[in-house]
This record gives structure tokens, C-alpha cells and sequence, in this order.
């Protein structure tokens, strides 16, 4: 690429990039899954008509079913209630008074029934009503089931709808008895009408065409909702293209009747219609979306492709000027060494000036680590590949203009344009850091001739003082038994009880300067430290009949006798420091809720010592872990007064916390975090 221009205009000559493929591949992808979903739509459409067909089928099915057969049943009671009637007629065939009233009320109590007949065991007629409407085909049915009753074969079937012109009905027929011993049929003949209200109303519900045929002639419609056959005049018949995919049929049991369920062809196909040409649409709109955002893909990378350049330009001009803005230098050399570029920390460094060193050798800077001698580092690493430089930082010594010499950091990188190896060192400067750590070495010396001079104090404490002080509360307590007044006496108790006061406060003084600076860092099992302290103060427990429980600490990073120090100190002052009315009750657990959350992931432990003794007042929690601070007098509670100042000394010196809660007359709680072992 000669110029930008130039490279935009060959980026424009193939008419698909190699970064469009996949983008096309998905719309092509998208595309099939929109015909897909469609496809799925129509089928799922489909099914869902035929599953409503079906479920429409059923329900009419059971419905019709369930009339008849409550019209049966009725027609059984209705048998049994007119018996007397029945038995009357029987007896005087020509009353017709009683007659009609039976008539009255079968028309009263069968909605449709045009006509009815009694009939002896042959069914035979016996008397029939409605103008004599009974006709030959009746009286057949009536025969064929007075024979299937007196063979025992009888059920409560629907015969057929008879083919009598203008009279299409369907019979409910009953058997009767009489206590003489007498019997026959009740006959009674139905219009369909109600059938073809009920079916009327379901196809009002569903949408769909419902229709009874006859079971050994399906295409022959029996019973529809504009009624029966004889009502449909020339429109009885079901043509073959009528049943569509997804039409329904059933028979009804008990009679030889078929219920048809036929979908709406045309609402289906419409509904069909739609989902294809939303389906078209979809794959067109995403067509004609995928072309414009490929056509901003190709416009966008021929923008790109100018901007790419005059960015880059940007970002190296950037990136140049960061690196003569470091504060550590950085210098640019080749495998042999030449200098190639430095910053201008390297000026400041060195006191050259950039042109002084751009093509001289890195050995005039650090003539050790980069000298071009055959043992130098990086003529090492060139011939090995043993890394002692590159890669790593090292301490070395980097010399001025002048000639004066300056400790170094030197990390070097390595780095490859095309076929020459590059080398990139960055060089900082540690005098200031050197200065830093002598004079740390300086101070650390000094504390510890400050340690040494306080351990000798110490030893004077506690070997030199203790014994004149001693001496003195001895002589004092001796004396007090010569013949000396009343308040000698009492001046010499006071001078024996101060002196062995200034004894406990120099001892204590001693134990505080003896602890040490540096503890030991080592895992420390809690437990088995609570149970050495139980130990060492068992003489006092038993005295004092006081109770401790200790529940499970685990493990804490500390001193094992400094941590033994801190709980001694605790529970002993948890003893002395009882409520005088009451048994010591001291429990020492961990303290769950100051973990917040899952104790078992937290760095430290937290726990906790309480007691139900005299407590201490509010404005005084802090005070107490203050050397030589007393809330009590000597007499009272006797000590030096350096027991919590202790324990927070030792606690804070292994990177934990100790503080307290107390409620005056009821008790305290002390709360010592550690850090836990891992």
C-alpha cells in the first residue's frame, strides 16, 4: 500500500469480504428457521382445529347420549307413577277420557312426543293415541323388542329414525308390569327437534358444522340442526370433499346413529393463508434488513480502512510521547547491542543527549550486563538461550557521562519486527532506594540498642528493685507488732502496703518490657490453650466454686505462650472480678456474628469471653487496657493494673483486636479477633 487511498480502493475489489460469509450465513440460517416456525404454526393450527374438533365431538356426543337416556329414565318413572291409569285403560279400552288424560300427560311431560301406544307381551297395541300415529314401522319395532324381552335379550336401544314421509322420529320404549301378572310395552315416538336444538347450540359454541348420519350409510344425514330429514328437504347428503382433515366422528352407543364434527374449511384456510403470507413477509423484511446492514458493513469498512491509518498514526504519535513523559528510561537496542531509540529519562539520566547514543553501543551505559564480549549477558542469552537478563529485573551498575557510577534496576523485554530480533530496557533508578534502605538498616539498629537498653531496665526492675522493696513491706509488717502508738502503726501499714504495691507495679512493669516484639507466627490450637489456663488456675476455680465452659475454638495463627497470656489474664480477671452474691459463671466461644456470614471462609475468628460479674461502667471500657489504670481499690481487688494492657499489646502485635461490652451488675464480654489459619 502505497497510500491510504490506495488501500481503501483494494479493500472495495472483491464484492464479497471474508467477514461478510458469516453474516449472510446467519441471515440464510434465519431465514429457514422463519419458513420453519411457519411450517410449525400451520401444523400446530391444524392440530388445534382437529383437537377442538374432537374435544366438540365428545362433548355434543355425551350430551345427546346423556338426553336420551334421562328421557328414558324419565319414561321408566313415568311407567311406574301411571300404572292405576295404565290398569284402568287396560280394563275399558274405549275410555277415552282416561285416555287423553294419559295423553295430557305425556305431552306434558315429553316435550316432542307425537305419539304413544300400549302393547301387549307380543307387542301387539293394545291402545295407541295421537290419532292413531303409530304406524306399521312401530309397530314392527314394537314387536322385535316385546321378543328380545321375553328372551331376556332386550336392552334400552334406539331404534333407527324411521323413513316415514314427514314423520322422522326416534321411539323411547319402556316395559310395564301389572300385579296380576300382566305386561307389555310403553311406547312413546320423539321428534328429533330436540337432538337438533342440542346440536344447533354446539354449533353455535364451536364454530363448526355438527351433524347425526347413519351409521351404515355415514354419507346419509339423519339429523342435523335445522332438524331431521324430512326438514333438510334435498340437503340430506354429505359429500365425500366435505370431510376435510381434522373432521371428527363417534358413534352414539345405543343407537345407529354417527356424530360428525366438520371443521370450517374456510375459516381454516384463511387462518392457513395468514400464517404464510406473515411467514413471507418476515423473510422478506429480514431480506431487506440483512442487505442495507451488509450494505453499511461494506461502507463502514471502507471508512474504517482511512480511519484506520490516520488512528494509528494517532495512537503511535500518543504512544511516543507517554514514553518520553516516563519517568524511568527506556532505550531501544538491536542483537548487537546498537542503540536504536532512548527517552528522555535516558538524558536525564545519564546527562547524553539522544544523538550521542542512537547508533553507539548499550555497553558506553551499563558496560557489564550488555558489554559485547563473548560472556556478556545478552551475547549469552543469543548463543544459549539461557535467560539471565531478558525477561527478568536485575540489580546493576549504570555509569554517567561523567564517569560517575549509580546502582540500577534493569529490566530488559524482547520483541521481533519482521526478521530482526529487538531487545526494549527499561532502566530505574535506585540511588534514592538505596538511601532508603541504609537508613532503614540505621534505624533498625538503633531500636534495637533502644530494646536492648529496655531489657536492661527490665532486668534492674525486676532483679535490683524488688528485693530493697520487699525488704521494706517486711520490716514495715514486723514493726507493726513492737510497742509503737496507734498511728505508727498505721503509717508503717501504709508504707508496707505502698511498698508492696510499687513491687506488683515493678513486676508488672517487667512482664510488660519482657514481652516480646516479634512473636512467633504458628497455627495454635485454641482449645488445647484453654485447657492449660483451666489448669494453671485450678486452685482458684476450685475457691471460688467458679463455672467455665468452653465450647470449640478452633485454630488461630499467633504465639502459643503469648495467647496463653492474653486468656490467663481474661479468665482471671473474669474470677476476681465477681460478683460477690452470685457463683462465677464464665463461657468462652466464638463469636458467629461477628463474622457476618459463613465463619468457616472468614480470614479471622472472633472470641468471646464473658462473665456474669460486677461488670464496668460505660465510660470506662476503654480505660481499662491502660497501663496502671484501676477502677477499684488495692484492698478491694488487689493487682498492678497492667493485665488488659498486656493482652492488648500482645493481641494487636499478631495483627488482631481485643475490646469489650459490659452491662454494670450483670457481667462483661471481652472479644479477642486472631487471625485463623488457612
Amino acid at each position: 500500500m502505497s497510500t491510504p487511498d490506495g488501500a481503501l480502493q483494494e479493500a472495495r475489489r472483491p464484492l464479497l469480504s471474508s467477514n461478510l460469509w458469516v453474516p449472510l450465513l446467519l441471515i440464510l440460517v434465519a431465514c429457514l428457521a422463519i419458513v420453519y416456525y411457519g411450517h410449525q404454526v400451520a401444523k400446530t393450527l391444524e392440530q388445534s382445529v382437529a383437537a377442538s374438533a374432537r374435544a366438540q365431538g365428545q362433548a355434543t356426543a355425551h350430551e345427546i347420549s346423556g338426553f336420551v337416556r334421562r328421557e328414558h329414565e324419565r319414561l321408566h318413572a313415568f311407567v311406574e307413577e301411571k300404572q292405576d291409569e295404565v290398569r284402568s285403560i287396560l280394563a275399558y279400552p274405549d275410555n277415552w277420557p282416561a285416555i287423553d288424560a294419559l295423553q295430557t300427560s305425556v305431552q306434558r311431560l315429553f316435550r316432542g312426543a307425537f305419539a304413544f301406544a300400549v302393547t301387549d307381551p307380543d307387542g301387539k297395541p293394545l291402545f295407541e293415541d295421537f290419532e292413531g300415529l303409530v304406524g306399521a314401522v312401530c309397530q314392527a319395532s314394537m314387536r322385535d323388542y316385546a321378543q328380545a324381552v321375553d328372551q331376556g335379550q332386550a336392552s334400552i336401544d334406539i331404534p333407527p329414525i324411521h323413513p316415514v314421509p314427514d314423520a322422522y322420529h326416534f321411539d323411547l320404549i319402556s316395559p310395564w308390569r301389572l300385579d296380576g301378572g300382566k305386561s307389555g310395552l310403553f311406547f312413546i315416538s320423539m321428534s328429533p327437534n330436540r337432538i337438533a336444538e342440542l346440536i344447533a347450540a354446539a354449533e353455535k359454541a364451536s364454530g363448526m358444522r355438527i351433524l347425526l348420519v347413519n351409521r351404515d350409510e355415514p354419507s346419509l344425514i339423519e339429523v342435523a340442526a335445522g332438524g331431521a330429514r324430512d326438514a333438510l328437504q334435498g340437503d340430506f347428503r354429505i359429500e365425500p370433499d366435505e370431510l376435510v382433515p381434522g373432521h371428527y366422528s363417534t358413534d352414539l352407543p345405543g343407537t345407529r346413529w354417527r356424530l360428525l364434527v366438520l371443521p370450517n374449511r374456510e375459516a381454516l384456510g384463511a387462518d392457513l393463508r395468514t400464517v404464510y403470507v406473515k411467514v413471507a413477509a418476515l423473510v422478506m423484511a429480514l431480506l431487506l434488513i440483512s442487505v442495507a446492514l451488509l450494505y453499511g458493513i461494506r461502507r463502514a469498512e471502507q471508512r474504517n480502512s482511512s480511519l484506520f491509518m490516520r488512528s494509528l498514526q494517532t495512537s503511535v504519535s500518543r504512544q511516543r510521547a507517554i514514553l518520553q513523559s516516563m519517568v524511568d528510561g527506556l532505550i531501544t537496542i538491536d542483537a548487537n547491542g546498537t542503540i536504536h531509540h532512548v527517552n528522555n529519562a535516558i538524558t536525564r539520566l545519564f546527562g547524553y543527549q539522544p544523538k550521542d547514543l542512537i547508533g553507539g553501543n548499550v555497553a558506553m551505559l551499563m558496560p557489564e550486563p550488555t558489554r559485547s564480549a563473548h560472556d556478556g549477558y545478552l551475547e549469552k542469552y543469543l548463543k544459549t538461550g539461557e535467560a539471565t537478563l531478558v525477561g527478568k529485573g536485575r540489580e546493576v551498575t549504570a555509569r554517567r557521562k561523567d564517569g560517575s557510577l549509580f546502582p540500577v534496576l534493569f529490566t530488559l523485554g524482547e520483541s521481533f519486527e519482521g526478521d530482526e530480533r529487538m531487545f526494549v530496557g527499561i532502566l530505574h533508578d535506585l540511588t534514592a532506594y538505596k538511601e532508603a534502605q541504609r537508613q532503614i538498616v540505621a534505624q533498625n539498629m538503633a531500636i534495637k540498642r533502644s530494646r536492648e537498653e529496655l531489657d536492661e531496665i527490665s532486668k534492674i526492675a525486676s532483679q535490683d528493685l524488688q528485693l530493697p522493696l520487699q525488704r521494706i513491706a517486711s520490716l514495715g509488717e514486723s514493726l507493726e507488732a513492737s510497742a509503737l502508738s496507734g498511728s505508727e502503726k498505721a503509717q508503717l501499714k501504709t508504707l508496707a502496703n505502698e511498698a508492696r504495691d510499687v513491687s506488683e507495679r515493678v513486676k508488672g512493669l517487667a512482664d510488660y518490657a519482657r514481652a516480646p516484639r516479634e512473636p512467633r507466627a504458628e497455627a495454635v490450637d485454641l482449645n488445647a490453650v484453654l485447657k492449660d489456663v483451666q489448669k494453671d488456675l485450678s486452685a482458684l476455680i476450685k475457691t471460688t466454686g467458679a463455672e467455665i465452659v468452653v465450647h470449640p475454638l478452633g485454630k488461630a495463627i499467633g504465639d502459643p505462650a503469648q495467647l496463653r497470656q492474653v486468656f490467663w489474664n481474661l479468665i482471671e480477671n473474669a474470677i476476681k472480678f465477681r460478683d460477690p452474691t452470685r457463683k462465677p459463671q464464665i463461657s468462652v466461644s466464638l463469636d458467629e456474628a461477628a463474622a457476618g456470614g459463613d465463619a468457616l471462609e472468614e480470614p479471622q475468628l472472633t472470641v468471646r469471653v464473658s462473665d456474669n460479674g460486677i461488670g464496668i461502667p460505660e465510660d470506662q471500657l476503654q480505660a481499662v487496657f491502660e497501663a496502671f489504670r484501676r477502677l477499684h481499690p488495692r484492698d478491694a481487688y488487689p493487682g498492678a493494673g497492667l493485665g488488659l494492657s498486656l493482652c492488648r499489646k500482645i493481641v494487636e502485635g499478631i495483627g488482631g483486636t481485643i475490646g469489650v461490652s459490659s452491662t454494670p451488675g450483670k457481667g462483661s464480654t471481652f472479644r479477642v479477633t486472631l487471625p485463623r489459619t488457612t
